[in-house]
Formats: structure tokens, C-alpha cells, sequence
């Protein structure tokens, strides 16, 4: 989306690139990143539909477009980055403290549903909520900041 101007020709490149995707699956080689593969084809398909309207007006040059998938790539990468930093730091958390954070954030959850399944107090469940939130930013930090990619 952040590299089309319509919502209708975003929907159409997902659909394009999911049918190439599906199509060229053989070609995937496992243990590589999947998303960075799949981020790849969308691209050509986002320039397929560029070429495909050349003859329109458009608001942004080739160079600006560039410019945004670079920057979308860049922001995949950071995600990527925190993703995995968050992944490190809850596997260093106590099994107490990891076994609340999964359990407030299973879908349809709550801090009270959460509290009465372990038998705590909804407001000693907040607090430990809070603490471990706080930990577990102060960690992923100092591990995107120990890797340089803070």
C-alpha cells in the first residue's frame, strides 16, 4: 500500500504476488527469509503495474518510488530485528513471568480472565504486567542497541 496510490491496485499486487508466490514455491529455499522473498515479488509486481500505467500521469517519480520500497525494506528489517530481540528477551524472562505474558496475550484474553486462571489478584496481575512489559522493552533495547540496529 505504501508504495501504490489506490487501495484497489494494492489489493490487486497482493493478489498477483500471492499467485506468484504460490506458482514459484518450489523455487523457495527453506531456511532463507520468507518474507524478504515474498517482499521481493511484491516489488516487481508493484513495478509491473507501474510500467503497466507509464502512459498515465503519475504523482511520483521512479527515483521517489525507489526511494519508499528501500524504506519499506528498511522498516521490514528493523521489525524483523525487534521481533527477534523480543523473542530472546521472553526466553529469559522467569516461566512465571512468561507464562502470564502468553497467556494476557492469547486472543479473547484479559488482565482479569488472566488473573482468575492463576488465581492471582487482578491488580497484583497488572502490576507484574507492568514490571515484565517494562523489563522486556529496557531488554530488547540494549539487545537492538548491542547488534547496532537501534
Amino acid at each position: 500500500m505504501s508504495l501504490l496510490h489506490h487501495a484497489a491496485d494494492a489489493e490487486e499486487v497482493l493478489q498477483e504476488t500471492n499467485l506468484v508466490l504460490w506458482r514459484k514455491f518450489e523455487e523457495y529455499q527453506p531456511g532463507t527469509d520468507f518474507v524478504r522473498w515474498a517482499y521481493g515479488i511484491a516489488h516487481y509486481e508493484v513495478l509491473k503495474v507501474y510500467e503497466a500505467r507509464s502512459r498515465e500521469k503519475r504523482l511520483f517519480s521512479d527515483k521517489f518510488m525507489a526511494m519508499l520500497a528501500t524504506e519499506a525494506q528498511t522498516s521490514l528489517d528493523l521489525l524483523e530485528a525487534r521481533r527477534q530481540a523480543l523473542t530472546c528477551c521472553l526466553g529469559k524472562l522467569s516461566p512465571t513471568d512468561r507464562e502470564l505474558v502468553y497467556r494476557r496475550y492469547q486472543p479473547g484474553a484479559s488482565t482479569r480472565s488472566v488473573a482468575e486462571a492463576l488465581g492471582r489478584s487482578v491488580q497484583g496481575a497488572r502490576q507484574a504486567l507492568h514490571r515484565i512489559r517494562a523489563a522486556l522493552l529496557a531488554c530488547v533495547g540494549r539487545t537492538l542497541a548491542r547488534e547496532g540496529t537501534a
